[in-house]
């Protein structure tokens, strides 16, 4: 698992649809570019706090949960999708310990640089196969901040109306699933703590 900070100022209007009863799950239609993604109630959230918590990456010091409008979640997966374009340009935003020594007369990091250009490779895969992951969102409270946590996972077989998609208990390295999770600050309107799980690369032999 790679693990990248971010934080991305983007600035939206209205952007969303509707909501709707689909399982303990509350069913959203982001009106963007029609998908479905999941709001994770804050009664569901309570009933399963040690799970959820374990299933954020990085230490975290989680205050209690609250269920995020539909507007919210819509402007949260735009801006994390807006992000992960700007990082193909420069991966270094997401993953700053692999820039280059600003240093001109500093030798080159050859394994630095191998890594960062495998990590642009693995977020123009994951922009190019965006619309395949499941969205499910979490509200959360840090340090009296609400934030929403967006799960989004590709390759299981969980109903995600049904459950919350915990990567602990799916996850498998055989390049069959894979998880970007990040955390949305709606008031800023950004996104920070992003980890990528799994990979959509093939496997070197």
């Amino acid at each position: 698992m790679r693990l990248a900070i971010l934080i991305s100022f983007v600035a939206f209007g209205s952007a969303f649809s509707t909501a709707w009863a689909d399982g303990p799950l509350i069913r959203v239609g982001l009106s963007l570019d029609s998908h479905i993604g999941y709001i994770v109630p804050e009664s569901y959230a309570e009933n399963h706090k040690a799970d959820l918590v374990a299933n954020i990456p990085g230490p975290v010091n989680i205050d209690g949960f609250w269920t995020p409008p539909l507007q919210d979640v819509a402007v949260a997966d735009r801006a994390l999708r807006d992000m992960i374009h700007d990082a193909i340009k420069d991966p270094t935003l997401l993953f700053p310990d692999l820039a280059p020594n600003p240093d001109p007369t500093a030798p080159v990091n050859r394994d630095a640089a191998n890594q960062l250009e495998q990590e642009r490779n693995e977020l123009d895969l994951i922009s190019r196969n965006y619309d395949a992951y499941v969205r499910q969102y979490v509200g959360i409270i840090i340090d009296g901040t609400k934030l929403v946590f967006c799960n989004y996972s590709e390759g299981t077989k969980v109903d995600p109306s049904a459950d919350y998609i915990f990567a602990d208990k799916v996850f498998v390295p055989d390049g069959t699933v894979r998880f970007l999770q990040c955390r949305f600050e709606p008031w800023s309107k950004t996104c920070s703590n992003v980890s990528i799980i799994g990979s959509w690369q093939s496997p070197e032999k």
